[in-house]
């Protein structure tokens, strides 16, 4: 069953058509897992070694180009017009060039206008396209995708609600395992057995590449560290990093606490983090500048000199991160992006700072933009003690 109806996808569709109608370019070509499943619906969540492209013409037929293991995936799931099946007897890569090049070679002019993911696309893709269509034009239509994932659709909205409900459940879990010398992975592999659990029981078509990391005391340095052996002591400080991922659509929630009493050194940074994050959620809202939200969350953390422990932005754009595309730029609670918040975006907020010999404290949420305000749509206590 699809992950979105068919008027979902005929939007999407026609929205990319009339930015190449537009801009006169005859023919898209995506290589990226994520912007492939977001204008075929035909989901890549592990590529195991084998391509999986899309074509979309300004008008006419259009085509998913994956693997012959792959067919039943791209016939279920496809919104585009032709499915274009290679098996493992000559190079994948090569035999998915011939059979994307072949159908861009329909339309006969020599002379055509290629879109392509251009700061994403591989070197020798990229030479072997030029080889192939010495005569035509390659333009970059990376930001042209970006800015139609940018704002999201109702449908979307309510797959990142079912990873935020889903997140709860994960993070209520995470808090279940805590006991004296557990390891990371155990912690970790209980919460995404309980979402992957009430996934199956709240979906009726749920496919998951969810994702959980437990990481104790120093580990906290480090917050996409995978989990570990090492075990959970009294005084250490815990990363709870629970992320569903449904249908390649990722919600997060992410808590710091102390497993046991906090010290002195470890309450200051964490009360520093609890207002930053407060401050920052209280002010994503429609007409908010992203740098300015950015800007307002480290301000808070220089009042407390820790701003030289900041290792990274306020928050980013949630959606489709499968792959190299992932989330949207334009998304990014970052100083350099004067962007304007707009409703139905979907933002983390997650200020952070990573001190050496303490650890790394930072919570996160993620709110969708509304009409007049955000809405949090993963909701869960911020002080959790033990």
């Amino acid at each position: 069953m699809p992950a979105f109806s068919k008027h979902e996808m005929t939007r999407r569709i026609d929205a990319l058509r009339k930015k190449l109608g537009e801009n006169n370019v005859d023919v898209a070509f995506l290589h990226t897992a994520d912007n492939v499943f977001y204008m075929s619906g035909v989901p890549l969540l592990s590529e195991w070694g084998r391509p999986m492209w899309a074509i979309l013409p300004a008008s006419g037929k259009s085509a998913v180009c994956g693997a012959a293991i792959e067919q039943e995936n791209i016939q279920e799931h496809s919104s585009f017009d032709e499915a274009l099946v290679y098996g493992d007897d000559e190079n994948v890569v090569q035999a998915s060039l011939k059979l994307c090049a072949d159908f861009i070679a329909r339309r006969g002019s020599a002379k055509i206008r290629i879109g392509i993911e251009e700061a994403l696309l591989p070197v020798g893709l990229f030479r072997a396209l030029q080889s192939r269509f010495p005569e035509a034009a390659f333009v970059e239509i990376g930001p042209w995708l970006e800015e139609l994932r940018l704002i999201k659709s109702n449908e979307e909205i309510a797959l990142l609600d079912l990873g935020a409900s889903l997140a709860k459940i994960g993070a209520d879990a995470f808090l279940e395992a805590m006991q004296d010398n557990v390891t990371e992975l155990a912690v970790a592999s209980h919460a995404v057995a309980a979402v992957n659990k009430a996934m199956g029981a709240l979906s009726i078509n749920g496919l998951s590449s969810t994702y959980v990391y437990a990481q104790f005391g120093d580990h906290t340095m480090v917050p996409h560290l995978h989990p570990t052996s090492r075990r959970l002591m009294r005084g250490d400080l815990v990363s709870l990093n629970v992320f569903p991922v449904v249908w390649g659509y990722c919600a997060e929630l992410e808590r710091t606490f102390v497993y046991g009493d906090p010290t002195p050194q470890i309450r200051r940074p964490l009360d520093a983090v609890n207002e930053a994050f407060d401050a920052g959620k209280a002010a994503l809202k429609p007409g908010a500048v992203m740098a300015d939200i950015d800007r307002l969350t480290r301000d808070i953390l220089q009042k407390y000199d820790l701003v030289k422990y900041i290792r990274h932005g306020t928050g980013h754009a949630h959606g489709i991160m499968i792959g190299a595309a992932s989330r949207e730029e334009k998304g990014e609670l970052r100083l350099y992006n004067r962007t304007r918040l707009l409703p139905n975006m979907a933002n983390s907020v997650e200020p952070g700072v990573y001190i050496p010999g303490l650890g790394g404290f930072r919570h996160s949420d993620v709110l969708i933009v509304t009409e007049r305000g955000a809405r949090c749509i993963t909701d869960f206590p911020r002080d959790i003690g033990f």
